[in-house]
């Protein structure tokens, strides 16, 4: 009886849900963050979103995310907003290409959920963004409890 109230009441403390965190780097005029779910469970929608805030707006008309491929592999994915004009797979990377936003901040999230299949697995990614004059990535990691 113990077991199962200490169970219980670690449901209700949301201990087998999603955890979100958040992971920032900055280099220049650039602050790139990652929301993502740090610990999640098959099934469960999981948030995974990116902003690229650049201090002065957008120069170019376009703008480029890249982010490992493999990360990926955990989630059963619905869409993404916005729509890239250009998404590709270079082997290990995915590059999506969108067209600049008014203002200062593109912020790129993915509707997903865990597949329901990926169990007891911990996923590493990292999201870089190419030809920018500093290098800047922030790297992350999912874990899937069953």
């Amino acid at each position: 009886m113990v077991a199962l109230t200490v169970f219980l009441a670690l449901g209700v403390l949301n201990v087998y849900g999603v955890r979100t965190r958040e992971v920032s780097a900055t280099a220049g005029d650039d602050r790139l963050t990652v929301r993502y779910a740090s610990v999640s469970r098959p099934g469960l929608a999981s948030p995974w979103s990116v902003e690229l805030r650049r201090a002065g707006g957008f120069r170019s008309d376009t703008v480029t995310l890249s982010a490992d491929a493999a990360y990926f592999d955990i989630f059963d994915e619905n869409g993404v907003e916005p729509e890239p004009v250009e998404s590709r797979n270079d082997g290990d990377r995915i590059v999506w290409t969108f067209l600049a936003p008014v203002g200062d901040t593109l912020t790129f999230s993915l509707d997903a959920r865990i597949e329901p299949a990926v169990q007891l697995k911990r996923a590493r990614g990292n999201v870089s963004v190419p030809g920018t004059e500093q290098p800047l990535s922030v790297g992350f990691s999912t874990f899937v409890m069953p």
